[in-house]
């Protein structure tokens, strides 16, 4: 079994009751999350928030809690997200697993709320991770969060993604909350 980081472990508890659907019946059952391939969700077959598109050669329809979990752990890992505060770390997280500029968006808030002068170029260096470890977290997550409202309110403009605006706002709302208490 991996150990995992508190932050990885906290990023894991916010994410994972976002990313399940349940067959009808079984609702918060996890031994019943089923396989989606929503019109319009461009992922194609997702469970778990793990979709076919961004990771080929995953056996979607088969894969289990356990599994999605590993998958989410090493992107993590690829991604160095134990290196930022946690608050930052979970919020960079939420975003990469459902879509956004989460670097860059780190990068802006950086500069705007904290002076940081950074380059904005999505790459989380040594200069944006000491911008980040001497941040207000709070500040910049709320400044995070809104960029990602507002891109949120961008795409819902779109017929195909009018369906996901809702639900997307319920998270947005939930991270809010849920980074309050981190």
């Amino acid at each position: 079994m991996a150990l995992y980081s508190l932050a990885f472990l906290k990023a894991i508890a916010f994410v994972l009751p976002h990313e399940e659907q349940f067959a009808r019946g079984h609702w918060g059952d996890e031994n019943f999350v089923v396989t989606e391939n929503v019109p319009g969700d461009g992922g194609g077959l997702t469970k778990w928030g793990i979709d076919a598109k961004s990771h080929p050669g995953v056996d979607i329809p088969n894969l289990n809690r356990s599994q999605a979990i590993g998958i989410y752990h090493d992107e993590w890992k690829w991604r160095n997200l134990d290196a930022l505060p946690i608050k930052l770390a979970i919020a960079l997280f939420d975003v990469w697993v459902n879509g956004g500029f989460a670097v860059k968006w780190l990068q802006i808030a950086l500069n705007k709320i904290a002076g940081a002068n950074l380059v904005v170029d999505g790459d989380l260096g040594a200069k944006t991770l000491a911008a980040a470890a001497g941040c207000d977290q709070n500040k910049i997550v709320s400044y995070f969060i809104d960029e990602r409202d507002a891109r949120f309110e961008r795409l819902a403009q779109r017929p195909s993604q009018q369906q996901f605006r809702e639900g997307w706002e319920d998270r947005d709302r939930d991270l809010r909350e849920y980074l309050r208490a981190a």
